[in-house]
């Protein structure tokens, strides 16, 4: 089990690197500053958004808690129904706060702060990074 998640986690990584890549030749409207204070906050509560469709779906939601929890050794905190969140937590947190599983780690944890398109970047309170505006919005 652990090769068959390892492979998965593998061809995801691919996409990530591919995703980065249109990132760099497709430029957000912001980048990133800073530096990672490796407090462990990001990881101490992993929030990942639904649709108000996903969430209320027991059948989507509960599947989702499932392959996020085998695949990524996370578990769950809560579901935020209101504001569309599933929370989790990370098992590979460390006590220091560090992961102890950095070479396998999630893309949503190699994407922390996320880079959107549409949305400005959120920083977790103490967090090493800001970000700044580099694209005139018309």
């Amino acid at each position: 089990m652990r090769c068959l998640k390892r492979l998965i986690i593998f061809f995801m990584l691919i996409d990530n690197w591919v995703m980065q890549a249109l990132k760099k030749i497709f430029p957000t409207k912001f980048k990133i500053k800073g530096q990672c204070k490796k407090c462990g906050q990001c990881c101490a509560e992993i929030l990942l958004k639904m649709s108000p469709t996903q969430i209320n779906n027991n059948f989507f939601r509960n599947l989702c808690i499932r392959w996020l929890s085998w695949l990524y050794d996370f578990y769950l905190l809560r579901v935020d129904f209101d504001k569309g969140y599933l929370a989790f937590s990370c098992k590979h947190r460390g006590g220091d706060g560090c992961c102890q599983n950095y070479a396998w780690r999630p893309p949503i944890c190699r994407n922390y702060p996320l880079l959107d398109y549409f949305d400005e970047p959120g920083f977790i309170p103490g967090c090493g990074f800001w970000a700044d505006k580099t694209l005139k919005t018309l």
